[in-house]
């Protein structure tokens, strides 16, 4: 595990269920099933691991998107700590740092909107540190 740490993830969203290569489903905030995609971050999959104190990590977030689809916001949870912030750059691409001066293991939720119906789309992995030894 790098000390200094930057990853770059993609996002991909789409509408209806997709199972496998890495696609996970969840649900839109009008109840119909969407399907997302994290590729970069720890294991590939939007996530971010480093080493408790290497000094602060960032995600670069990027959303694959078609104009249908568009950053809302980015929640977190696990946080406690306020370990962890959001700033949006433009409509598909923003940065989430994570100060990394505390333990933690968090989850970070970005929210899609899709543009046909102004729906919610929830996309969701993880954020951790591991303590030095």
């Amino acid at each position: 595990m790098r000390d200094d740490m930057t990853e770059n993830v993609r996002l991909a969203v789409r509408p209806g269920q997709a199972n496998g290569q890495g696609w996970q489903n969840t649900q839109g905030s009008n109840g119909q099933p969407y399907s997302f995609k994290y590729q970069g971050g720890h294991n590939n999959n939007g996530g971010l691991k480093t080493n408790l104190g290497a000094g602060p990590a960032t995600i670069n977030l990027d959303l694959d998107s078609d104009n249908r689809y568009t950053l809302s916001n980015v929640v977190f949870r696990d946080d406690g700590l306020r370990q962890l912030t959001w700033q949006k750059l433009t409509a598909t691409n923003g940065t989430i740092t994570f100060a990394n001066t505390q333990q933690q293991t968090s989850y970070y939720t970005t929210n899609v909107i899709d543009a046909e119906g102004d729906v919610i789309v929830p996309c969701d992995p993880m954020i951790s540190n591991d303590p030095r030894f």
